[in-house]
C-alpha cells in the first residue's frame, strides 16, 4: 500500500523541475538551462575577486553551471576539474566554443578557448591554488583540469 508521501513524490519532482527551469540558470551545484539577464558583448575585463561565475554552454540546448575561475594577466579563465567524472560542460564547450558568462546580472556573450600550453596551465593552477587556498602539492595538483580562456566572439 502506498503512503500519501509516496503518492506525492511525482508532484514534488515536477515542482522541483519547474522551479529549477524557471531560475534562469544553475541553482547552486545543480545545472540549469539558459542564463537570464541582459546580454552584452564579452567584457574586456572581469572582476578578479569573483569566487564563482555562472556559465552557459551548448547554445542549441543551453546547459549552465556554477564554476570556479581565475583572472590572470587581466583574462578570465574557467577551470574544469574532473573530480566529478560526470562533468559534461567542458565537452560541450570543446564542441562549440560559444559561451555565456553571467556576472552581476549581466550575461556576457563570449568564446571559451581551451588552453593547451603547459606553462600557462601551470600558472593557472598556481593562481587557483592561491585564490582558493588549495595545497599546491595536494589532490588539486594531481587531478586532471582543463582550462578555458574567456574571450570575445
Amino acid at each position: 500500500m502506498m503512503t500519501s508521501l509516496q503518492r506525492m513524490r511525482p508532484v514534488w519532482l515536477l515542482a522541483a523541475v519547474l522551479l529549477f527551469s524557471a531560475c534562469g540558470g544553475p541553482w547552486g551545484p545543480i545545472p540549469g538551462g539558459a542564463l537570464s539577464g541582459a546580454e552584452i558583448a564579452c567584457g574586456s575585463t572581469f572582476p578578479t575577486d569573483l569566487q564563482e561565475v555562472e556559465i552557459e554552454v551548448r547554445p542549441s540546448d543551453p546547459y549552465s553551471v556554477t564554476i570556479w575561475n581565475v583572472v590572470v594577466d587581466g583574462t578570465l579563465y574557467l577551470s574544469a576539474d574532473f573530480l566529478n567524472p560526470g562533468k559534461r560542460w567542458p565537452y560541450f564547450l570543446e564542441e562549440d566554443e560559444r559561451l555565456r558568462v553571467r556576472v552581476g546580472g549581466l550575461v556576457h556573450a563570449c568564446r571559451g578557448i581551451r588552453v593547451t600550453d603547459t606553462d600557462r596551465i601551470q600558472r593557472l593552477r598556481e593562481a587557483a591554488a592561491r585564490k582558493y587556498d588549495l595545497a599546491e602539492d595536494g589532490m588539486a595538483a594531481s587531478v586532471e583540469v582543463w582550462w578555458f580562456r574567456v574571450g570575445r566572439r
